[in-house]
């Protein structure tokens, strides 16, 4: 649990060790609604739920993405090399999975379209399951011309047979991919930038031709997502810190300048962007020397002013991946330090944060996300090994974030800690707490979540039903010499829903 939180649960557990005393000598409910908690009461921590599956050790990573379709299946491609050459790899990875379904498939330099410069992969995939591996690669033509080298891709069903690879576009001769993502309709928009010059080339399609994008300077890192029709790039200036990140869309085929998104940095870090059910959102680093993680929304005309997350740890972020999924949440992983870091946004506003350390030294490229509605995750990393790189994967959850509603009468205040929607199957703890008027002292204090009494200020989400609607409800008695008072605090909540 990160210092954070441990700070917040110590925080909850002294404000409500009264309830404690109170609600464990409650006379049971008179009844237990449909929005009780089930009987079961098993714990389960955000955070890593099995040991770390190793894909690929002693090589030489070149690019790896994962994605998840609809059904819960994720997906993890690779480019790496073991001394025999660059190889594209996928690895079907089933919900509780502890090896990749049927293997790991692999395409060999044998294969047409997989080569020595074989990178930038990018996994796409459907709802249904279809996945598309995309990346880049020099060709012949490359020292021949402008537009020699190549996008190809390959794709699977449902983790089944990887067919065989093809080139499907041109790219810039030695330039590079920064990003591919679906656009209308399912079409593949891809993202290159040529060996040098100030711009970037997007392809609409991989059947369009391409589009030259003027940029202000060289770039580092691109992002490309969707806001209905309109496609918005940002990008990150190559070998800066202090630069804020700028952004650019296109309406119709026309693109518009770039503009800077004010009191964003980017640290030593690429920035991070999603398009989520409520729209666009962009995370960078706040301009300033804490380098706070800082979260933007497209407007549909610009970006919004940034606002903090709350992650407010001491080593800054290094790097991002940003994600979403049909919950609507916003979800983040970074390097902080020698640690993984996950931030679930589930308003895609404010952060809970769940750390693991890695026990070696980040190598190959930065963690990658994938997230299911219940909040469920794949994390995927890579440290240095022996002679190269490790590829690692591991199942995780996502962390509930608390938040606090409050209600006075009489100067008397109420204020109830509990889960934000949706909260993912994962322990929290909860309480509520009262501050007395002048004169007035504290009787008792009582927790319920529907109509059930609650003897406890742990709640396990996992014993929710997914997909429903609770009510938490703290109350406190009040008393003045004879007078007494009652004064409640809702929270209305959600558990995250299936798969």
């Amino acid at each position: 649990m990160p210092a954070s939180l441990r700070t917040l649960s110590a925080t909850l557990a002294a404000g409500v060790a009264s309830v404690l005393s109170v609600t464990g000598t409650a006379s049971p409910a008179s009844a237990a609604s449909t929005s009780a908690p089930a009987a079961a009461r098993t714990a389960a921590r955000a955070g890593l739920t099995a040991s770390p599956i190793v894909l690929t050790n002693n090589a030489q990573l070149s690019g790896y993405d994962v994605a998840t379709d609809a059904a819960g299946r994720s997906y993890v491609g690779w480019i790496g090399n073991t001394g025999g050459g660059r190889e594209v790899h996928l690895c079907t990875l089933q919900p509780g999975a502890t090896s990749c379904l049927g293997g790991i498939q692999t395409l060999s330099p044998g294969d047409a379209f997989v080569s020595s410069s074989t990178a930038g992969l990018r996994v796409l995939v459907t709802p249904g399951g279809k996945v598309t591996l995309v990346w880049f690669h020099d060709t012949v033509a490359s020292e021949n011309g402008p537009q020699g080298s190549e996008i190809a891709i390959a794709t699977s069903q449902s983790g089944g047979p990887l067919s065989s690879p093809k080139d499907v576009a041109t790219a810039p001769s030695f330039g590079s991919m920064l990003d591919a993502a679906f656009g209308p309709g399912g079409s593949i928009w891809v993202v290159t930038e040529p060996s040098s010059g100030d711009s970037v080339q997007v392809r609409p399609g991989l059947t369009s031709g391409p589009v030259k994008v003027g940029t202000p300077y060289g770039v580092e890192a691109a992002r490309l997502r969707f806001s209905g029709s309109t496609a918005v790039l940002a990008i990150k200036k190559d070998g800066t810190i202090t630069v804020p990140v700028s952004y650019a869309s296109e309406r119709g085929g026309s693109w518009s300048g770039f503009r800077q998104i004010a009191h964003t940095w980017t640290s030593d870090a690429e920035f991070g962007m999603a398009s989520t059910p409520s729209g666009i959102r962009l995370i960078a680093t706040v301009d300033d020397a804490s380098y706070y993680p800082v979260v933007s929304r497209w407007t549909g005309a610009g970006f919004s002013r940034p606002a903090l997350t709350g992650d407010r740890n001491n080593c800054s972020p290094s790097s991002h991946d940003t994600v979403s999924d049909a919950s609507g949440r916003l979800a983040d992983v970074s390097i902080e330090c020698s640690d993984v870091a996950v931030a679930n946004l589930t308003d895609t506003a404010h952060a809970a944060v769940v750390r693991f350390n890695v026990h070696g030294t980040f190598a190959g490229g930065p963690p990658q996300l994938t997230t299911t509605p219940r909040g469920r995750a794949w994390v995927i990393w890579s440290i240095e090994s022996a002679s190269g790189d490790k590829l690692l994967a591991a199942p995780m959850l996502l962390p509930g974030r608390i938040v606090t509603a409050t209600s006075s009468a009489g100067g008397n205040r109420v204020t109830l800690h509990g889960p934000a929607s949706c909260l993912p199957p994962v322990t929290v703890t909860i309480g509520v707490k009262g501050s007395p008027a002048r004169h007035w002292r504290v009787v008792s204090h009582a927790l319920k979540l529907g109509r059930t009494t609650l003897r406890s200020t742990t709640l396990h989400g996992a014993s929710l039903v997914a997909g429903q609607s609770y009510t938490l409800t703290g109350s406190v008695i009040f008393a003045n010499g004879g007078a007494r008072r009652t004064v409640t605090a809702q929270l209305k909540f959600r558990s995250c829903p299936n798969p």
